[in-house]
């Protein structure tokens, strides 16, 4: 039996379908522990002896707790379904309706249809917790740099050429001495920017307080994981945190090939007329994409082997943003194997 759930802030619709496509009912429940348990009730009681196979719009979000909570009681499918791929089935319908009831039931229809292929969920775990804190540790980031641009717009209007004597603003030095700056003879103006340069110090010394917290947060979380992925060059704490969020403790796709598509690092074959050939994947989990990016770029300085790699790709005529999308791609292997299997042998080889 497929299960579509259509999920919103205060209510869920379940719609269910029997093996042959044929609607079996629908409900809306609210969205509360309390409605979560009155769907999966009314799901139990339709038909018994089936295999039930849930589908989740925004299990991420608004259909976290639904998600979480069916997993919670035992039931073993249940599929994340992204709102592209609810309209992309609703659309096939006989009627143009968009309703809640609609959109559940696409979501079924594509359970139906793909359910073998779409993503499962997972119960909360490590994974979780690191994900979440690499998220909220490159929020903080992104306002630290905000207001350090904020800062650097103050100071070039109260002391030009203010960088020779401080320093960079993004370390300590330089933020003390835009906090302790003072001018012979300041008007209005120059005292009012003279308050906002000591708000914005204050600000951003806080802000480096939180994101050292986060960051030995992260780190106490990875250390605990024993993850192998840390025995890499170019693989620190952080960089783990964020593998480990985006994959998981153990990564649920079934080959590295699959892992690489997984983080757009796979190349897309393109072919027409008798004429083929790849392009570049702009698709996958750009975070999981950035991470082994990073990590290319950290072992084509410090590793001789990703080194003899990259510049034997180089010596075939590849260019050189070529020949990195092929050193990620070997990195790709050892990420896989490091997850599956505890080990950290590297594949990269001159010879590959």
């Amino acid at each position: 039996m497929q299960l579509g759930v259509d999920t919103h802030k205060r209510t869920h619709v379940v719609v269910a379908l029997d093996e042959h496509g044929h609607q079996l009912g629908a409900r809306t429940v609210p969205n509360t522990p309390e409605g979560w348990a009155t769907a999966l009730t009314w799901a139990r009681e339709q038909q018994q002896q089936q295999q039930r196979r849930w589908g989740v719009e925004n299990s991420g979000s608004l259909g976290k707790g639904f998600a979480q909570f069916l997993l919670a009681q035992g039931e073993a499918a249940v599929h994340e379904v992204s709102p592209q791929r609810t309209a992309q089935y609703r659309r096939r319908g006989r009627t143009q309706d968009k309703t809640d009831q609609a959109d559940a039931l696409a979501i079924a229809r594509l359970l139906l249809a793909e359910g073998a292929y779409l993503p499962q969920v997972q119960q909360d775990d490590v994974g979780t917790e690191l994900r979440l804190l690499s998220d909220h540790r490159d929020n903080l980031l992104v306002d630290r740099t905000r207001l350090i641009n904020q800062l650097h717009g103050q100071m070039l209007q109260i002391d030009p050429g203010y960088q020779a004597r401080s320093g960079a603003l993004t370390r300590r030095r330089g933020l003390l001495y835009c906090r302790d700056l003072t001018l012979p003879e300041p008007d209005g103006v120059a005292q009012t920017r003279l308050l906002i340069v000591r708000q914005l110090v204050g600000q951003i010394l806080r802000l480096e307080e939180e994101i050292a917290t986060v960051t030995a947060a992260l780190g106490e979380r990875v250390r605990a994981s024993a993850t192998p992925v840390l025995a890499l060059c170019g693989v620190g704490e952080v960089i783990a945190a964020r593998l480990i969020g985006e994959l998981g403790t153990v990564p649920r796709v079934h080959s590295a090939a699959a892992l690489a598509a997984l983080a757009g690092v796979a190349p897309v074959a393109v072919s027409s007329g008798g004429r083929g050939g790849y392009r570049l994947n702009r698709g996958g989990n750009r975070q999981l994409n950035r991470v082994i990016h990073l990590m290319a770029l950290s072992q084509r300085r410090c590793d001789p082997r990703a080194q003899a790699y990259y510049a034997k790709k180089r010596a075939e005529g590849k260019t050189s943003r070529a020949a990195m999308r092929c050193l990620k791609r070997r990195l790709v292997d050892v990420l896989y194997r490091c997850f599956k299997q505890g080990t950290v042998a590297h594949p990269v080889a001159v010879a590959a």
